[in-house]
């Protein structure tokens, strides 16, 4: 018998287990691998196609040969951000035999499946990335822009560092810049914006590969950054009016009720959005208004119209009642004082009051219904009450009227009323077969709120809603000023007052106390008036009402114009007031008034022209002062006994030109003094805080110099953290850093400004409120009493500052 003889035969190599990425970059990959493991099968070449896992790209295969004892390679002119699947073929000649191939470069490029062929996959994305997309302004006025992004896109070994924010206005602006963490998506930026369009830009800063070396070699990677640019048109966006509408219930049955509500004031001055000191005068043009019920709109009205009646309501039912007042800003009064979006002139604001609950009557309710209406008294004028003004005069009545479905239950009714203006309580009984009353109401502008209560047979007292009745009255006085003057005219221009109740119909100017013209049109609010050079002029206005019982408002203050031109303070002629001519003045007998001016405190200044020696014809002095901050002229006039006076009113920060005149018994100028220019003194401006650095050791702050005025110099800086006085530094100390923090916990930093005079600080800046960087542990504690040689512990979860952040685990 012959020997049995035992053999193997061979089989396809085992693949590589260790398939894996070196290292990549944007166009190459170097890949890793295991030596394929031979069975009694020759490997003679290895094989690696590359192809893109998407269609969509550009991208073409690759294929190259490797020696069989290879264990790396390289792939080389790929495309960026684009997903490959490298696959790595161990060639036998087995192989080859079954595709009747003699060389490995007979194969074709997509190799045949087979039991011979052994290989194994390996997907991966090159290097790249994308920088922040869709800037968003979500909001650009002058007090901020507000921004929102997308975050940058990294791809293969490209590393996201942080990003950069840039803005610049666009003509002649400094640029700014503010460095963000990676994981921001938003930033507003704050502070006095000037209108214009600026040049947005967000740096996304990225580390990429630069070659196919260890990672861990720094040399090996390179600092980028990709930028995204836009544009934010800034313009000055005019606030709504500043006073609320007031809505009032002046009756309700079981299914309707009527609301009454006065016009609200159209006239509001506001802070200049770009000026420091300046101030805007803002008029309003009421285009109607809007009721709302349980917040879904219901009825439009006409501007003319200040009431309705709400029907088909529920009894027993509560209703949200809002009222929205309509209006938009006149621009032809804003002499291009700003720069308002044109895109937004003809938007309406909406203002709305604060919401009504009203609660309606119930079906089985004794009162049917409870009306007021207000009726003024007969013959009454505004001269009989000016003549009898130290009296107190009823301007009109109240009529009081109910309904009840049960009189024969009714014990009787108390009738319980007071004024929005003393708030003292009266009350009436009426007897039960009584269904209407009239109250004297005396507070003309005022409101009564007045209450039923119905007391039955059996005692009960049975309170329903109150009605808010408004009295009508005269309106306020109008403001004037002046807005220019020249060598023949002046121009002044005038706030429409609020109402109450009566409509107004116009204007009539006074000059001198007498009627100036016929009477200006309602929607007017400027006059041209012309005049005379070296003239004082005594200027009045005042509101014309329908109402012959309240035909006119009370007359605005006086102003006094003066038409001396600043750039000849001489007068070389006057006028006379009687007849119109022109009259010589004498240059010989012509002087300059010498003035002194001190200052008492940030709103007053003491004017004196005491070594002034006066002639018999100076009948008066006029103080005349100009805001170079907004252009407001004023006057204050002053008896010809003193050469003294104090100006009060004006505002800290706010630069003015004065002059004094002396005038003749026709308002003609004989004397002028020359134009003095005083800045007041006021408080520093509060300095604008922001944070330059955050780390998990560190918070740094920095501020610009706070601006100052008049002989007010900053001298020093207080910083408060959580409200608490931390440090004061030297005037040139604009940063404080924060150490020793604790990791998650809430901070908020305040800076004040000092000054040389200890009792006049800067306002507090606004807070900045930030929490600080790092992980807060959770509470670390003992499970049992360790007797049995072991110890078990447990803790809380930590809380991360940056929620972005992956916590990877705990060390004991």
């Amino acid at each position: 018998m012959s020997e049995i003889s035992t053999f193997h035969t061979g089989t396809a190599p085992d693949a590589p287990a260790g398939l894996h990425l070196i290292a990549c970059t944007n166009t190459n990959a170097r890949i890793g691998f295991d030596p394929f493991i031979e069975h009694n099968a020759e490997i003679i070449a290895l094989r690696v196609q590359c192809e893109p896992l998407s269609s969509e790209t550009n991208a073409r295969e690759i294929s190259i040969d490797l020696q069989p004892d290879s264990t790396e390679f390289i792939l080389s002119n790929l495309i960026e951000r684009t997903t490959y699947n490298a696959t790595i073929y161990a060639i036998t000649e087995e192989y080859l035999n079954e595709n009747h191939c003699h060389d490995v470069a007979h194969l074709p490029k997509k190799l045949k499946p087979s039991d011979w062929l052994s290989k194994n996959s390996l997907s991966f994305i090159t290097s790249g990335c994308e920088p922040a997309s869709q800037i968003n302004i979500c909001q650009a006025t002058t007090e901020a822009i507000q921004l929102k992004w997308i975050l940058p896109k990294v791809y293969g070994s490209t590393k996201y560092i942080n990003q950069i924010l840039h803005w610049k206005l666009e003509h002649d602006g400094e640029e700014h810049s503010v460095e963000l963490d990676e994981n921001v998506t938003q930033h507003t930026i704050h502070g006095r914006l000037p209108s214009g369009l600026y040049k947005i830009s967000l740096d996304s800063i990225f580390s990429v590969k630069i070659n196919l070396e260890d990672d861990n070699d720094e040399t090996s990677r390179k600092e980028i950054r990709l930028t995204t640019n836009q544009s934010a048109t800034v313009r000055f966006h005019v606030p709504v009016i500043c006073e609320k509408p007031e809505i009032y219930v002046t009756a309700y049955t079981k299914d309707t009720i009527d609301l009454a509500w006065n016009k609200p004031n159209m006239f509001s001055i506001i802070d200049h959005p770009e000026k420091l000191n300046e101030q805007l005068k803002i008029h309003r043009r009421l285009l109607g208004y809007r009721v709302d019920i349980d917040e879904h709109k219901q009825i439009k009205l006409e501007g003319n119209q200040c009431n309705c009646i709400l029907t088909e309501c529920q009894p027993g039912q509560v209703y949200k009642v809002q009222l929205f007042v309509r209006t938009i800003v006149q621009n032809e009064y804003m002499n291009d004082m700003i720069n308002n979006d044109t895109s937004d002139v003809d938007k309406p604001d909406e203002t709305p009051s604060e919401p009504l609950s009203v609660r309606m009557l119930k079906k089985d309710d004794i009162l049917r219904s409870f009306r007021a209406n207000f009726e003024f008294n007969p013959h009454e004028s505004n001269e009989n009450t000016t003549k009898q003004r130290n009296e107190v005069q009823s301007l009109g009545k109240i009529n009081v009227q109910w309904e009840v479905s049960d009189s024969k239950n009714i014990s009787h009714f108390i009738l319980q009323w007071h004024s929005s203006k003393d708030l003292s309580i009266q009350h009436k009984i009426v007897a039960a077969n009584e269904t209407s009353l009239t109250i004297d109401s005396c507070d003309e502008k005022y409101h009564y709120v007045i209450e039923i209560i119905i007391v039955t047979n059996d005692r009960n007292r049975l309170q329903y809603e109150p009605l808010t009745i408004p009295i009508p009255g005269e309106p306020d006085a109008p403001n004037l000023w002046l807005v220019k003057t020249s060598d023949t005219n002046f121009v002044v221009e005038w706030s429409e007052p609020k109402s109450y109740g009566i409509p107004i119909i116009g204007y009539q100017l006074f000059i001198e106390g007498k009627k100036k013209g016929d009477i200006i049109q309602v929607n007017l609010r400027r006059a041209e008036i012309s005049s005379r050079i070296n003239r004082t002029y005594q200027v009045n206005v005042c509101a014309i009402t329908n109402n012959p019982l309240r035909s006119r408002s009370v007359m605005s203050q006086t102003l006094t114009v003066i038409t001396t031109p600043t750039t000849s303070l001489i007068p070389t002629i006057y006028y006379n007031n009687d007849d119109g001519s022109p009259t010589s003045f004498d240059r010989n007998v012509a002087r300059i008034i010498p003035l002194k001016i001190e200052s008492i405190n940030e709103e007053k200044l003491h004017i004196d022209w005491t070594s002034f020696l006066p002639t018999a014809e100076i009948r008066a002095y006029y103080i005349h002062y100009t805001c170079l901050n907004n252009g407001e002229i004023q006057t204050m006039k002053v008896s010809k006994r003193f050469r003294h006076s104090v100006l009060r009113g004006l505002r800290p920060g706010f630069t003015y030109g004065i002059m004094i005149m002396a005038a003749d018994k026709n308002g003609g100028v004989l004397y002028t003094s020359d134009k003095t220019t005083v800045q007041m003194n006021a408080p520093p401006n509060a300095p604008i805080v922001a944070i330059s650095e955050r780390t998990t050791t560190h918070v740094k702050l920095e501020w610009r110099p706070a601006a100052s005025y008049g002989e007010i110099t900053v001298v020093g800086y207080q910083i408060f953290v959580n409200n608490r006085l931390a440090a004061i530094l030297a005037h040139d100390q604009l940063t404080y850093t924060l150490t020793n923090g604790t990791p998650c916990d809430i901070y908020t930093v305040h800076v004040q400004a000092l000054s040389n005079d200890k009792n006049i600080v800067s306002p507090m800046s606004r807070g900045v409120q930030f929490s600080w960087p790092g992980i807060k542990p959770g509470t670390f504690r003992r499970m049992n009493d360790g007797q049995t040689g072991t110890i078990i512990v447990a803790w809380e979860h930590p809380q991360l500052e940056d929620e972005m952040e992956k916590l990877l685990g705990f060390k004991v």
